[in-house]
């Protein structure tokens, strides 16, 4: 690691700290730039449309599960998080298989490998004109 005091375009460069600023994309400039317009975020064909609920076997860990929620939903574009009227704690992805990977990094990656039970995929009917 070495400090340096400007990164020309077309490098790739490592910052420390601007994670807890950051939600899921951002464009970075100097406060001097008015010419510097923001990356425009990606659109998807697909949507989070399989939710489960989840929550801690052990209720020490529910710090984790919360941060690691937050890890999980700036990690992946199109996973969604939320937190129910009731107090459970959704999470939507585009499909099972997209679920299954975001349940496996959520407890193994973000949770350090604590115990999670996790409900039933339900799909949201929707109609739409």
């Amino acid at each position: 690691q070495e400090a340096v005091e400007d990164v020309p375009c077309g490098n790739v460069v490592g910052l420390v700290g601007a994670d807890c600023f950051i939600t899921k994309t951002a464009t970075l400039t100097d406060e001097d730039n008015i010419d510097c317009y923001p990356l425009r975020d990606m659109k998807y064909s697909v949507s989070p449309i399989v939710r489960v609920a989840v929550e801690c076997l052990e209720p020490a860990d529910l710090p984790k599960l919360v941060e690691g929620l937050k890890r999980l939903a700036k990690s992946d574009p199109l996973v969604q998080t939320s937190i129910e009227e009731s107090g459970e704690h959704i999470i939507a992805g585009a499909g099972e298989l997209h679920l299954e990977i975001c349940l496996k990094d959520l407890q193994e990656d973000f949770m350090a490998g604590a115990k999670l039970k996790i409900s039933e995929p339900v799909v949201s009917f929707r109609e739409t004109i």
